[in-house]
């Protein structure tokens, strides 16, 4: 783990108030990392003990109404949070745009949630489990302690509930998921996914109050010098040399990653179309967190986090990505199909029961159409994150020697990182995608 200290949180009761019960005191708290090296980049994520107590008088009024003793009500609480803030590193902070991306995230929980949420209870979403229930609990946020700065400072924070004291767990990103979990996923991002849509066409102005503006599409390499671009861009072409596929194939494909590449940096978007939607824009086995039944078989429940990437764009990517990047199935090439229509069946039911009012658009064929119109455009995206996602735990230093040359670092990535990069070229490449 880190030796660095963690970073303090100052007016950390200030920050609480408005949603702590009335009378409770914070009388101090403890912080650790909570992330190792390698898991997290693009912020620095905390452990958060909170010590609380009553005041005196809301302590005696509670005594007075239930007539317990001080041993049934102890005098020091504790809440456990996590505390994610910006990024140690100076250079990350560039490469991450945390004045962009904090904001985007923080305005999930804030403004967002509540927004589909309301419409899903309109459209008689009331029955166990129905809501969407993948965004954890956010207490609150704020960028600075200045209400007039507008930039993320050293105090920029948002406190969340603590996921892994109440049972989820992150799955190892370098084993991904099975199928059953992969299904699993499939089926919450469908409704991720469907919200938004219905969200867009059935109250537009809401949808561009309340979330639109918010899924702005930035250029995440804008941080990057182009001393840092250039080299990232010769790995990308050593790499798929090294995968072995033939010369034509790997020219195809280092092309088509460099017209990915420039279509991000000029802000190009999908078209318009039923499938356009809010993105996670980032969904990998790191960004999701998944609670098992008492058996520690079954899937319960999941969260997805790391919301600082969020768009409008086609759900497409947001698919394509999350299977190729954190699926493990031996037969991926050959199962492919299934996933997507397995998706597309919960997204159609989905869409169905929020009365989405185009609902003829939505076929099986005009969704493999979606598919192979935005996917050849996805493949920078998956390309850059496969090194992240299969890299060598053991030899990712702590948070204080980590810089974008971290990236390109061939000792970090072993044999499975050139399979899992040859599998993409050539589903890509028997598709027709490059």
């Amino acid at each position: 783990m880190p030796t660095v200290p963690p970073p303090p949180i100052r007016d950390l009761e200030g920050l609480l108030a408005p949603v702590l019960p009335a009378g409770t005191r914070v009388l101090g708290y403890e912080s650790e990392y909570l992330t190792a090296p390698g898991d997290n980049y693009g912020s620095t994520m905390l452990a958060v003990t909170v010590r609380t107590a009553q005041d005196a008088s809301v302590q005696e009024r509670r005594e007075q109404k239930d007539n317990s003793s001080n041993d049934d009500q102890p005098p020091v609480e504790l809440l456990h949070l996590v505390a994610k803030m910006r990024p140690s590193s100076e250079e990350f902070l560039e490469i991450f745009q945390i004045d962009i991306t904090f904001v985007k995230e923080a305005a999930v929980y804030l403004k967002i949630v509540p927004s589909l949420l309301a419409l899903q209870r309109e459209q008689g979403f009331d029955g166990d489990g129905e809501l969407i229930d993948v965004f954890c609990r956010c207490f609150n946020a704020r960028v600075s302690l200045d209400p007039a700065v507008e930039k993320v400072d050293q105090d920029g924070v948002m406190l969340f509930e603590n996921l892994k004291l109440a049972g989820y767990v992150t799955a190892d990103r370098r084993k991904g998921f099975n199928r059953e979990l992969a299904r699993y996923v499939l089926k919450k991002l469908a409704l991720f996914h469907a919200i938004p849509i219905a969200l867009r066409y059935l109250k537009p102005d809401v949808f561009e109050a309340g979330i639109h503006k918010y899924l702005v599409k930035i250029d995440i390499d804008a941080g990057l010098s182009q001393a840092t671009l250039r080299q990232m861009m010769d790995v990308f072409r050593q790499d798929i040399l090294r995968t072995g596929v033939e010369a034509g194939l790997a020219g195809r494909a280092y092309a088509k990653i460099n017209e990915c590449h420039r279509r991000q940096a000029q802000l190009i978007s999908d078209q318009l179309t039923c499938y356009c939607t809010m993105l996670h824009n980032d969904l990998w086995v790191n960004n999701m967190m998944i609670k098992y039944d008492p058996t520690g078989q079954v899937p319960c429940s999941l969260k997805f986090v790391d919301f600082q990437l969020i768009q409008m764009d086609s759900l497409v990517r947001d698919v394509i990505f999350f299977i190729i990047t954190s699926v493990n199935d031996p037969e991926l090439e050959a199962q492919l199909d299934g996933y997507f229509e397995y998706y597309f069946q919960q997204l159609a039911a989905n869409l169905a029961r929020l009365q989405f009012p185009a609902q003829d658009e939505l076929t099986l064929e005009s969704f493999r159409e979606e598919i192979d119109r935005v996917a050849p455009f996805e493949l920078y995206h998956i390309v850059s994150m496969l090194r992240v996602v299969l890299a060598r735990k053991e030899s990712i230093p702590d948070q204080s020697e980590q810089d974008a040359a971290l990236f390109f670092n061939d000792n970090l990535v072993e044999e499975d990182y050139y399979r899992r990069l040859e599998v993409t070229l050539r589903i890509y490449d028997q598709r027709g995608w490059i």
